[in-house]
Protein backbone atom coordinates (compact mmCIF):
# COMPACT_ATOMS: atom_id res chain seq x y z
CA UNK A 1 0.00 0.00 0.00
CA UNK A 2 1.22 3.18 -0.76
CA UNK A 3 0.92 6.89 1.13
CA UNK A 4 0.99 9.81 -0.19
CA UNK A 5 4.10 10.75 2.06
CA UNK A 6 5.77 7.82 0.21
CA UNK A 7 5.20 9.31 -2.86
CA UNK A 8 5.96 12.54 -2.25
CA UNK A 9 9.66 11.37 -0.74
CA UNK A 10 9.89 9.14 -4.08
CA UNK A 11 9.40 12.46 -6.29
CA UNK A 12 11.93 13.93 -4.46
CA UNK A 13 14.38 11.03 -4.47
CA UNK A 14 13.64 11.03 -8.41
CA UNK A 15 14.19 14.74 -8.46
CA UNK A 16 17.65 14.46 -6.63
CA UNK A 17 18.92 11.85 -8.64
CA UNK A 18 18.04 13.34 -12.13
CA UNK A 19 21.15 15.20 -13.60
CA UNK A 20 21.27 19.03 -12.56
CA UNK A 21 21.53 20.04 -15.97
CA UNK A 22 17.99 18.75 -16.80
CA UNK A 23 16.38 20.38 -13.97
CA UNK A 24 18.47 22.87 -12.19
CA UNK A 25 15.59 24.02 -10.00
CA UNK A 26 15.63 20.66 -8.52
CA UNK A 27 19.34 20.16 -7.33
CA UNK A 28 19.83 19.45 -3.82
CA UNK A 29 21.99 23.42 -3.67
CA UNK A 30 18.80 24.69 -5.56
CA UNK A 31 16.37 23.17 -2.65
CA UNK A 32 18.52 24.58 -0.17
CA UNK A 33 18.89 27.80 -1.77
CA UNK A 34 14.70 28.33 -2.03
CA UNK A 35 14.31 26.97 1.21
CA UNK A 36 16.70 29.14 3.22
CA UNK A 37 14.68 32.44 1.16
CA UNK A 38 11.49 31.18 2.47
CA UNK A 39 12.66 30.79 5.66
CA UNK A 40 14.83 34.70 5.96
CA UNK A 41 11.40 36.03 4.09
CA UNK A 42 9.46 34.38 7.07
CA UNK A 43 11.10 36.28 9.52
CA UNK A 44 11.27 39.39 7.99
CA UNK A 45 7.60 39.75 7.25
CA UNK A 46 7.28 38.54 10.81
CA UNK A 47 9.63 40.83 12.59
CA UNK A 48 7.96 43.90 10.32
CA UNK A 49 4.71 43.16 12.45
CA UNK A 50 6.33 41.84 15.84
CA UNK A 51 7.25 45.52 17.17
CA UNK A 52 3.59 46.43 17.38
CA UNK A 53 2.62 43.69 18.37
CA UNK A 54 4.80 43.80 21.34
CA UNK A 55 4.31 47.14 22.34
CA UNK A 56 0.40 46.27 22.70
CA UNK A 57 1.28 42.65 24.48
CA UNK A 58 0.63 40.66 21.76
CA UNK A 59 1.88 37.93 19.80
CA UNK A 60 2.25 35.76 16.28
CA UNK A 61 -0.77 34.30 17.07
CA UNK A 62 -3.54 37.65 17.72
CA UNK A 63 -1.98 38.54 14.41
CA UNK A 64 -2.47 35.35 12.71
CA UNK A 65 -6.18 35.80 14.41
CA UNK A 66 -6.60 39.04 12.82
CA UNK A 67 -5.85 38.84 9.72
CA UNK A 68 -8.21 35.53 8.90
CA UNK A 69 -11.32 37.34 11.31
CA UNK A 70 -10.47 40.76 8.37
CA UNK A 71 -9.88 38.29 5.48
CA UNK A 72 -13.14 36.25 6.18
CA UNK A 73 -15.57 37.71 8.21
CA UNK A 74 -17.87 35.32 9.98
CA UNK A 75 -15.00 32.70 10.16
CA UNK A 76 -16.17 30.55 12.50
CA UNK A 77 -14.19 29.86 15.37
CA UNK A 78 -13.83 25.84 14.25
CA UNK A 79 -13.11 27.16 10.95
CA UNK A 80 -10.34 29.33 12.65
CA UNK A 81 -9.10 26.63 14.61
CA UNK A 82 -8.23 24.17 11.46
CA UNK A 83 -6.41 26.55 9.67
CA UNK A 84 -4.15 27.82 12.45
CA UNK A 85 -3.28 24.35 13.16
CA UNK A 86 -4.05 25.12 16.99
CA UNK A 87 -6.65 23.64 20.10
CA UNK A 88 -8.58 25.46 21.25
CA UNK A 89 -6.56 25.60 24.37
CA UNK A 90 -3.65 27.26 22.09
CA UNK A 91 -5.99 30.19 20.94
CA UNK A 92 -8.15 30.84 23.91
CA UNK A 93 -6.06 33.30 25.75
CA UNK A 94 -5.47 35.38 22.58
CA UNK A 95 -8.57 35.41 21.24
CA UNK A 96 -10.30 36.22 24.74
CA UNK A 97 -7.69 39.18 24.65
CA UNK A 98 -8.80 40.49 21.22
CA UNK A 99 -12.68 40.08 22.23
CA UNK A 100 -11.83 41.64 25.64
CA UNK A 101 -10.02 44.95 23.81
CA UNK A 102 -12.71 45.20 21.37
CA UNK A 103 -10.89 44.52 18.33
CA UNK A 104 -13.03 41.44 17.56
CA UNK A 105 -16.15 40.20 18.16
CA UNK A 106 -18.16 37.42 18.61
CA UNK A 107 -21.67 35.94 17.08
CA UNK A 108 -23.92 33.36 17.35
CA UNK A 109 -24.33 31.48 13.60
CA UNK A 110 -27.72 32.34 12.10
CA UNK A 111 -27.71 29.01 10.77
CA UNK A 112 -26.27 26.90 13.64
CA UNK A 113 -26.37 28.14 17.26
CA UNK A 114 -24.07 26.01 18.33
CA UNK A 115 -21.15 27.74 15.90
CA UNK A 116 -19.32 31.36 16.97
CA UNK A 117 -18.45 33.63 13.83
CA UNK A 118 -16.11 35.98 14.41
CA UNK A 119 -15.75 39.36 12.82
CA UNK A 120 -13.50 42.63 13.12
CA UNK A 121 -14.24 45.91 14.59
CA UNK A 122 -13.33 48.97 13.60
CA UNK A 123 -10.79 49.12 15.99
CA UNK A 124 -9.28 45.57 15.03
CA UNK A 125 -8.73 46.65 11.50
CA UNK A 126 -6.66 49.83 12.61
CA UNK A 127 -4.81 47.72 14.04
CA UNK A 128 -4.55 44.95 11.02
CA UNK A 129 -3.99 47.84 8.66
CA UNK A 130 -1.13 49.02 11.16
CA UNK A 131 0.35 45.60 11.25
CA UNK A 132 -0.09 45.16 7.92
CA UNK A 133 1.41 47.96 6.19
CA UNK A 134 5.39 47.27 6.81
CA UNK A 135 4.51 44.04 5.02
CA UNK A 136 2.69 44.45 2.43
CA UNK A 137 5.19 47.77 1.44
CA UNK A 138 8.24 44.90 1.34
CA UNK A 139 6.04 42.29 -0.78
CA UNK A 140 5.40 45.13 -3.21
CA UNK A 141 8.97 46.40 -3.21
CA UNK A 142 9.65 42.50 -3.94
CA UNK A 143 7.03 42.37 -6.49
CA UNK A 144 7.99 45.55 -8.27
CA UNK A 145 11.58 44.29 -8.47
CA UNK A 146 10.62 41.20 -9.61
CA UNK A 147 8.30 42.03 -12.15
CA UNK A 148 4.85 40.59 -13.27
CA UNK A 149 5.92 37.13 -14.73
CA UNK A 150 7.81 36.52 -11.72
CA UNK A 151 5.13 37.32 -9.34
CA UNK A 152 3.20 34.74 -11.33
CA UNK A 153 5.95 32.56 -11.19
CA UNK A 154 5.89 33.09 -7.29
CA UNK A 155 2.51 32.60 -6.85
CA UNK A 156 2.36 29.25 -8.16
CA UNK A 157 5.58 28.09 -6.69
CA UNK A 158 3.41 28.49 -3.02
CA UNK A 159 0.45 27.51 -4.68
CA UNK A 160 1.58 23.93 -5.17
CA UNK A 161 3.69 24.23 -1.46
CA UNK A 162 0.63 24.48 0.13
CA UNK A 163 -1.42 21.31 1.29
CA UNK A 164 -4.31 20.04 -0.87
CA UNK A 165 -6.83 21.20 2.22
CA UNK A 166 -5.38 24.97 2.39
CA UNK A 167 -5.72 25.09 -1.67
CA UNK A 168 -9.40 23.91 -1.36
CA UNK A 169 -9.82 26.45 1.59
CA UNK A 170 -8.34 29.34 -0.04
CA UNK A 171 -10.23 28.38 -3.69
CA UNK A 172 -13.58 28.80 -1.71
CA UNK A 173 -12.91 31.86 0.50
CA UNK A 174 -10.44 34.03 -0.55
CA UNK A 175 -8.79 33.57 -4.28
CA UNK A 176 -9.51 31.95 -8.02
CA UNK A 177 -7.64 28.34 -9.02
CA UNK A 178 -5.45 29.90 -11.25
CA UNK A 179 -2.82 30.99 -8.74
Amino acid sequence: MTTEKTDTSATAARSRSRDPQERPWASTEALHRGLELHFFAHLNLAEDADRTLTELGFGRTHHRILYFVSQTPGITVGEMLSILRVTHQNVQRPMGELLRKGLIEQKTSMTDRRQRQLYITEAGQELFDRLTARQFDRIARAYEAAGPDAVRGFWTVLWHMIDDGDRAWLEENRIPSEA
